[in-house]
Parts: structure tokens; sequence; C-alpha cells
């Protein structure tokens, strides 16, 4: 029998990853990642102010260098029927009328504000506290979907900000569009705002779209934020579809660039945390943590069994997000792998600094180092209730009471504190707060009895996994996929194709299985609760502190 194969593309904060896909088992044929260059280079991004910015030509060439390679491994291009992707989000960026990034146009090339806008960048923490006043004057909270606060890393806040800062850019833009929307628009030379198919995934988690208010809140919600922001609701696409359906074919130009046929169906865009839970094997009880930059912790629960309720305080809660026929929840960290690259920095910064012999490739090894030698360290630590204790909140907080603003906290210090124990706090912070989002998701009746953990530090860091299941004092199976992602895309890229009639046919065939799993230590339970306690304790401190 004739194999049926499909791509599926993941773009990252850093870099995009594709995968050939077969779909009758989910067999990896090929993959291929590569780093968007200008952002490797530190390019239009500063920390200090939490500005994080990709030029789309970062997209274009990353997507097509990654392209290349791949089907460079594909024996026979005919052989693929359709492609899908996912993207960070909330990431939008300016365009004009035929959906082209100001970016893209003549003056504004290296201007960061007419850029795509990533989902960490929380430049727009002010706009998105001011949203989140407005959301609460109104009943239903239209932020209710969003645990009632808006956040920096969603939609809204980041187009008023850009928007704010420049009278040049009001009048070049039509409107902004997601990273996950402007991807199928390139694939399938979309240049017509009504020719688009807009994504209902990141409308409902990210821009205030819900059918409870038929689509967006009205104008004189926006008009009340800011009036800049009229025009540009005027101009976004009131209808948006489900990943299961196709946003057109493939148009000649990329076509010729990739190798493929103009017969082969793009889907509609996805988030890459949506689509990571999907090609985990996301179900009901079942939830999927992509361990990524940030954490996003989903789950799904049958929407008859929600019977219109609203869980308060969750990231993001949208029905047929993930599953149709389910309400679907986003939780999570801020800052995961980002917590733990921040360590790595920090310890970086003689080598970076005062080893200016060393080559570009001893740099990158010394680094890489790093991080494994802390975690051997800490892996040789006894448990001890008085060690350094952390939060995790470098990027603000997600779960519960979504908070953008809240800064990171680091207690216990002494003289004799080690780079080990101070990873090992962080690390503990990431479990501690995993613990908390799984006992809130709990208490709100949203059962979890499944943990599968994708993403690279779940495959790669069994002592950070370990902790986690310490702490929560649960069984957490890590997934086999190397790019659940890019999985998860391709599986709706088979639904596309016709190959499957819905995602969890899909995931039946083509879900990896689970490569290892962690059981809880009980020994280390009792100390670990009472370090819990504290964290709590500090947890407390933090938001007092910051609203004084």
């Amino acid at each position: 029998m004739k194999r049926r194969l499909v791509i599926g593309m993941d773009f990252g904060t850093d870099s995009v990853r594709a995968i050939l896909a077969d779909t009758s088992n989910g067999e990896e044929i090929a993959s291929a990642a590569c780093n968007y260059p200008r952002w490797a280079k530190g390019l239009f991004t500063d920390a200090s102010k939490d500005q994080f910015r990709h030029h789309p030509l970062d997209y274009l060439e990353a997507m097509t260098a990654a392209m290349i390679e791949l089907m460079a491994s594909c024996e026979d291009s005919s052989l693929v029927e359709a492609i899908s992707i996912d993207t960070t989000a909330s990431t939008p960026c300016l365009v004009d009328e035929h959906l082209l990034p100001l970016s893209l146009h003549k003056g504004f090339e290296d201007n960061p504000d007419a850029m795509f806008i990533i989902w960490k960048d929380h430049t727009s923490a002010r706009e998105a506290q001011l949203i989140t006043e407005k959301c609460a004057e109104h009943t239903p909270n239209y932020a209710c979907h969003m645990g009632n606060n808006f956040s920096p890393e969603c939609f809204w806040s980041k187009v008023l900000h850009v928007l704010r800062g420049s009278q040049k850019l009001c009048e070049n833009a039509f409107t902004a569009v997601e990273l996950c929307d402007w991807i199928p628009i390139v694939l399938t030379g979309c240049q017509r705002l009504e020719d688009m198919k807009a994504s209902h995934c990141v409308a409902g988690a990210k821009h205030l779209w819900a059918d409870e208010w038929s689509g967006f809140p009205p104008e004189s919600f926006f008009e009340g934020i800011d009036p800049l922001l009229v025009p540009f609701l005027r101009n976004m696409t009131k209808t948006n579809y489900s990943c299961t359906v196709s946003a057109g074919n493939l148009c000649k130009e990329w076509a010729d660039k990739f190798g493929l046929s103009e017969s082969v169906k793009v889907g509609v865009g996805n988030i890459d945390s949506y689509s990571g839970a999907v090609g985990g094997g996301v179900a009901y009880k079942t939830m999927v943590m992509n361990m990524g930059t940030s954490a996003c912790y989903m789950a799904v629960v049958p929407t008859e069994k929600m019977a219109g309720r609203i869980v308060d305080g969750v990231f993001g809660q949208v029905d047929n997000g993930l599953l149709e026929g389910t309400t679907g929840f986003e939780v999570g960290l801020s800052a995961f792998g980002d917590l733990l690259a921040w360590m790595r920095r920090l310890m970086s910064w003689p080598i970076e600094n005062l080893m200016p012999f060393l080559t570009l490739d001893q740099k990158t090894e010394a680094e890489d180092q790093i991080l494994i030698k802390l975690t051997e360290e800490a892996s040789k630590l006894p448990i001890r209730d008085d060690a350094p204790l952390a939060t995790d909140y470098f990027n603000g907080r997600r779960v519960p009471r979504p908070d953008g603003t809240l800064t990171g906290t680091i207690i216990n210090m002494k003289i004799a504190s080690s780079p080990a124990e101070i990873f090992n706090a962080l690390v503990e912070a990431i479990a501690f707060a995993t613990k908390v989002i799984l006992d809130f998701m709990n208490d709100n009746k949203v059962n979890i009895e499944r943990l599968i953990a994708i993403g690279g530090v779940a495959q790669k860091s069994p002592f950070v996994m370990q902790k986690i299941a310490d702490v929560t004092a649960r069984k957490i199976e890590v997934s086999q996929s190397r790019h659940a992602g890019a999985l998860g895309a391709a599986m709706h890229a088979a639904v596309i194709a016709g190959i499957y009639s819905s995602v969890e046919k899909a995931q039946e065939s083509m879900c990896q299985p689970i490569m290892i799993s962690f059981t809880p230590n009980e020994a280390h339970y009792k100390t670990l609760m009472s370090r819990y306690r504290k964290y709590l304790d500090i947890v407390d401190f933090t938001e007092k502190e910051k609203n004084k």
C-alpha cells in the first residue's frame, strides 16, 4: 500500500522544526530544524525592557532552509498530501492591506515595533493592566476565559503598545495578524483579509473572542480602552476556523521552493502548546505538559460536563480549542526552560566577558557544560529544609491569577550557598509551581489522572522530571516524540487530507509511545512539603511587595 505523508511545522521561540510523518503510524520519516538568524544574533531584542521581537524574514528564511533539508530526505514528494503549522502565541504583527508585515516595507525594516511581537514580550504590561480593568467593568468579564486578567502575552495589549509608540505605524498599518495566521497566509498566497482563514484557537485563547458575546467585544469596549484600536478591530476577520480545516492549497511560489505539488493542502494555523498537546496525546483526564522556554500544561473536559462553567484563574479556556466537543484549558509557567537558561547565562558571564581568546565553539561547549555540571552537583545535594528557596516568576505568573508583572525571588542565601543549591532552588520552584497548578485544577473539578510530558527538558533532564514527580506525588510519563508540536500539526494535516475523520482518530494511530516514566520518591515528600509551604509564603510576600 502506498504511504500517505504529511508535514508538520512548529515555529518556536528560537527556531522552526519540520517533520515528514507517515500517517499510518506517526513515524517521523525525516526532520529538520533551523534557527532564526537575526534572533540568534540578538537583534531587535532588549531583555532589560522585556522586549522580544522576530523579524518576519527570520520565519521565511528558516522555514525555507528547514523545508529544503526535509524534502531532500523524501524519496517521493508526490506522497505529501498536506502541511499544517503551529506557532508561539500571542505573536502578532502590524500588516498592510495585503497582509504584508510593515517590517517588509522600506522605512520599517529595522523597526522592532513593525515586527512580530513574540509571546514573552512584556513591554505592554501597562496596556494589559488597562485592558484588564476595562474587561472587569463588563458582565460577563471579557477576560473571563483568561483568568479575568488580560496578559501582556496576549494580542490587544501588544498591538496597542506599538501603536501608541508611533504615529507613523498607525498611519501605515491596516490591521494586525497572528503568526499562526500569517504562515498559512504566506503558504497559500493569500493577500486579502476576506480570503484568510483565522485560527479559532488563537482567537479564543488570546484575542477576547468568545461565543458568549458573539465574537469580539463591541467597538465601544475598544473605544473605551483607546480609540487607536477601533480601526484595527474593524479590519479583523470576524470568522475563525478549526485547525482541522484547510486554509487553501500551497501556492506556486512556495510549492516550487519546497519541491511539492500545488495540490498540497495547507491547514489553518494553531498555537504551539495546543498542537503539542495533541501530539502528546491529550485526552479527558490526561494532561500534556509542554516543557519548553515556558511550560504550557494542557487539559480537556467534555463541554457538556462543563455546562458553561468558567474556571477563574486559568490562562486560557477555549471551547473546541483542542479537541472537538471539549473545553480546552491552558495553564502553566511563564518561565520554564528560560529559568534554567537564566542560571546558565549568569554562570557564563566570565566565559563571555573575561575569556576573549576562546573560539565560539569553545564558548558554546563551556556554556553547555554548565547546566550539565549544575545538574550533576544538584542531584547530589541532600534535601534540606533550610536550603536556598525560590519562586519561578522570572517572567511573571500564568496560573493561578495570571500576573505578568510579578518578579522572581530567592531567599535563604548564605556565604556558603553554592551555584548547585541555587540551581536546585530554581528546579524546586518549577516543581512547586506545577503542584500549585495541579491542585488548582483539581479544586476546580478539572480532573487530571495522567500526566504526559513532552519537550527537550522532559527528555533530557531526569533530575528536573524526578523533582516534579516527587513534589507533586504523581507519576509522570515522557513521550518518545522528539517533536510533539510538529507531530500534532501533522495530525491536523492528516485530518485535513481526509486520512482521518477526527483528531482523536489520528491520535490513535500517530501518537508515539512512552519512553520513560518517573514515579515519586516518598522518602523526600515530608521535607519537600515543608519547603513547599515556605514557597507559598514567598509567593504571598512577592505579591504584597509588588502591590505596595
